[in-house]
C-alpha cells in the first residue's frame, strides 16, 4: 500500500494551482464556486502520488441556516497517480448568515466484501467557515488543500 503529510474548473488547473504531489502523500481540498441565486455547489477533490483505493465518508453538519441542507453520502474511488479525481459533489442554496461544516473521512478499502472489520483511517479533512450576513466569495483557506503521509503496509 502507500503511503499519504500535512493536514492543513478544471482538473489539470486544480492540478497546477494545487502544485505536484510529493512521495507518499494523499492530498484532499474542496473547490467551492457560487453561481445565480446564492447557489453554492461543494466539490471534494483527492489526488495521491501513487495509484490509490480510497474509501471516502462526507460527514458533518453541512450547511446550517434555519434548516439543514446536506448530502452526506460514502463511496470509493481509484486514485490514478498524482491525478486530481473529483470524487464528491454537493449544492445548496445559502441564505446568510449561515455556517458551512464538510469533514470528509478517507479510509483503506476494506480486504473483503464479505469483512465487517473496521479498516484504517487514512485522513480526516475539516472544512468549516462562517458565511456572514453579507455573504461573498470563500475565503481563501476555507477550501485549500491538505496532505497526509500514510504509512506502507507491512
Amino acid at each position: 500500500m502507500i503511503g499519504l503529510l500535512r493536514s492543513g474548473l478544471l482538473a489539470a488547473a486544480l492540478a497546477a494551482l494545487a502544485g505536484p504531489v510529493q512521495a507518499g502523500q494523499l492530498c484532499g481540498w474542496l473547490v467551492e464556486t457560487i453561481e445565480d441565486d446564492d447557489l453554492h455547489q461543494f466539490s471534494l477533490w483527492l489526488q495521491a502520488e501513487d495509484e490509490t483505493d480510497v474509501v471516502y465518508a462526507m460527514r458533518g453538519q453541512g450547511i446550517v441556516t434555519a434548516s439543514r441542507s446536506y448530502s452526506p453520502s460514502s463511496g470509493s474511488s481509484s486514485l490514478p497517480a498524482s491525478l486530481p479525481v473529483k470524487v464528491w459533489g454537493f449544492g445548496s442554496t445559502l441564505t446568510a448568515p449561515a455556517d458551512i461544516d464538510i469533514v470528509t473521512e478517507l479510509r483503506s478499502p476494506r480486504k473483503s466484501v464479505f469483512s465487517d472489520e473496521p479498516t484504517p483511517l487514512l485522513a480526516r479533512f475539516s472544512f468549516q467557515r462562517r458565511v456572514a450576513e453579507h455573504g461573498g466569495a470563500p475565503p481563501r483557506p476555507f477550501g485549500a488543500r491538505r496532505c497526509v503521509i500514510v504509512a506502507a503496509a507491512p
